[in-house]
């Protein structure tokens, strides 16, 4: 048999089924020795152990790009005080403690409009890794750095399924791939069987090597299945004690290649400017208006809000991506403006004075300090 053809297998007839447990735990191949891998030109540094690749360095001309002239932010929803004692009587009756009583009688003395401000900055990059890889070959062309040079890790063409979304792809690189004798069973295609550690048989795993077993009558009859000998023929191996080689599938040859592994990831900072006293959290699950959207590959800060607390957030989100993702290259970018109708609502019951908040666009309500309540163990909202 010729060193790289394929292994003859003895025909056998009867293969043993594998017992129920069997698990083929057979560790994954190492990767071959690095010095038996091809020298090819601009991926000298390559390993089997996955190296970033950074991407070229990309030139944004700040002078040459005028910033974007943008509309003024709408007026927020004024709420009425009809509106602000539905939405709280609503809010009651799925409250199995609160009485009703307080929010159809208080008097509502003051309403204070606002609005929460939620600013998102999505960045969407590239990462380009490579790696020697290997695989088992089973004929058919090869493209090794013979027929042409090598492309470089950030000259192959890749292209995410869609922008803003996380997904990763791996690309055999073009021009490096070669074939080699399988390191692990020498090309001859097979191997020791690790199930077994080549001695051919296991101990059987209905007698679990004894040979006999009880039987409900409390009889100790000989194992049907091993024939009392207390072992049986590899499943894996078929009692043959040489086992297809996991490197190589057999054929004896590997096929070793640089492979590019691409990342798309979508980094995302948020922000929440609230000055009444609902929670963010809350702030970032209630209905708002997106008044404010642009897409670019580089965005410039929102600028133009009447709150300039957002406009600073929005600065420093912007300068904390233009530099946090240095291995990555910068894609595209976009950023919204969510604004959500805050109304504080001031109100006297008996001898209690307090405000709640109606917030969202869909009334949502946070008052933790009801003045009607019938126990003591319930969570306020």
């Amino acid at each position: 048999m010729s060193l790289f053809s394929y292994p003859e297998h003895p025909k056998v007839e009867n293969r043993v089924t594998p017992p129920p447990d069997a698990v083929d735990d057979e560790p994954e191949p190492s990767a071959p020795p690095l010095e038996l891998m091809d020298k090819v030109s601009g991926y000298e540094y390559v390993s089997f152990e996955v190296v970033e690749v950074p991407p070229p360095v990309a030139f944004f001309d700040e002078n040459g790009e005028n910033e974007p002239e943008r509309a003024p932010p709408p007026s927020s929803p004024q709420l009425t005080e009809q509106e602000a004692r539905q939405a709280l009587l609503k809010h009651v009756t799925t409250r199995c403690c609160y009485g009703k009583g307080a929010a159809r009688d208080m008097a509502i003395t003051k309403i204070d409009h606002s609005c929460a401000f939620h600013y998102t900055l999505e960045t969407f990059t590239e990462k380009r890794q490579t790696a020697w890889a290997f695989e088992p070959y089973f004929g058919g062309t090869v493209d090794n750095p013979s027929t042409d040079h090598p492309p470089g890790p950030w000259d192959i063409a890749a292209t995410p399924s869609s922008s803003f979304t996380g997904s990763i792809t791996q690309i055999e690189v073009p021009h490096t791939a070669s074939i080699k004798t399988c390191h692990i069973c020498g090309g001859v295609g097979r191997k020791r069987c690790f199930t077994c550690s080549g001695n051919g048989y296991e101990q059987c795993y209905s007698c679990h090597g004894d040979g006999y077993k009880n039987t409900l009558d409390g009889e100790h009859e000989r194992c049907f299945r091993c024939h009392g000998t207390g072992r049986r023929r590899c499943w894996k191996c078929n009692g043959d004690g040489l086992a297809l080689c996991k490197g190589c599938s057999g054929t004896g040859q590997i096929k070793c290649f640089i492979r590019l592994i691409v990342t798309w990831t979508n980094h995302i900072d948020e922000h929440v400017v609230e000055h009444s006293a609902v929670p963010d959290e809350k702030i970032k699950s209630g209905s708002g208006q997106v008044v404010f959207e642009e897409e670019d590959e580089k965005l410039w800060p929102v600028n133009h809000f009447p709150d300039t607390t957002i406009n600073m957030a929005s600065f420093q989100l912007v300068q904390k991506h233009a530099t946090a993702f240095s291995a990555e290259r910068i894609l595209r970018q976009r950023h919204r403006v969510r604004i959500i109708p805050v109304a504080t609502v001031h109100y006297q019951w008996k001898n209690h004075s307090n405000t709640y908040s109606v917030f969202g666009f869909e009334k949502k309500i946070h008052a933790p300090k009801y003045p009607q309540t019938c126990c003591c163990g319930c969570t306020l909202f």
